[in-house]
């Protein structure tokens, strides 16, 4: 793929995403969000007007969906154009790329937070049931099953270690692995160029619109005539037994 190619492929997965963020703004719910979040901490820190809760809520929310969305919409798309990568159609497995030898299956992730012992168990557990179906294929024709945990950004280049059973490879070294090219992980923001700011009116706009609609749905339900927040129907709407009924 040559510059020109993979930067209309940027611009292409930048639109998409900033469409699904907007859409994803567009159509929350507030109650959703309240019933997530710790009240307790919001009155701890001595939070008293709706404006602020709110831009709180949604900012902790984006910040959380934001990673998987631009998985989905940025990295996947363009680990899939610039490799040999087709998709893996199994439980945990993104991408499947054979050579000569190999069969390589690629679960990838956006970054390389920290897995706990359970999930890292279940990814292994993933990779070997994939290693199973592809036994008699392997076998016969010779080709080892290399398992690997790719993520976007990060920067980890580790072998398999006697717990954690596949590869985890992370920015610089990912992106070199499945392209050949090591500078290829720059080149995905130096081709951006401009187009996040071209994007970030209308995504502002969304913002705007669900600030709105987010304080004046909080201030009906939970503040008084006087614009004080109620804090105890706050806390009994997120975790009572049951929802509290509200005015």
């Amino acid at each position: 793929m040559d510059t020109d190619q993979l930067e209309e492929l940027i611009r292409h997965c930048l639109a998409d995403f900033y469409k699904r963020r907007i859409a994803a703004l567009d159509s929350l719910d507030l109650t959703k969000i309240l019933s997530r979040k710790n009240p307790y901490l919001f009155r701890a820190n001595g939070i008293s007007n709706a404006p602020e809760m709110i831009n709180q809520l949604l900012t902790a929310h984006i910040s959380s969906s934001d990673e998987s969305l631009f998985g989905e919409e940025f990295f996947e798309p363009i680990c899939k154009a610039v490799s040999t990568a087709h998709t893996g159609g199994k439980k945990g497995i993104d991408f499947m790329i054979e050579t000569d030898d190999s069969y390589e299956a690629i679960s990838l992730k956006s970054g390389p937070n920290a897995f706990n012992s359970s999930q890292v168990a279940k990814q292994v557990s993933q990779f070997e049931e994939i290693e199973r179906s592809l036994r008699a294929t392997l076998r016969s024709m010779r080709k080892a099953f290399i398992p690997v945990m790719g993520c976007g950004y990060g920067r980890v280049d580790s072998p398999p270690t006697i717990t954690r059973k596949y590869h985890k490879l992370a920015g610089q070294a990912f992106w070199e692995h499945i392209t050949g090219d090591p500078d290829f992980y720059l080149k995905l923001v130096r081709l951006m160029k401009d187009d996040p700011d071209n994007h970030r009116p209308v995504f502002n706009q969304a913002w705007d619109r669900a600030v709105n609609r987010f304080v004046m749905r909080f201030a009906e339900t939970f503040c008084d005539e006087a614009g004080n927040v109620l804090w105890e129907e706050l806390v009994a709407f997120n975790s009572g037994k049951r929802v509290a009924r509200t005015r």
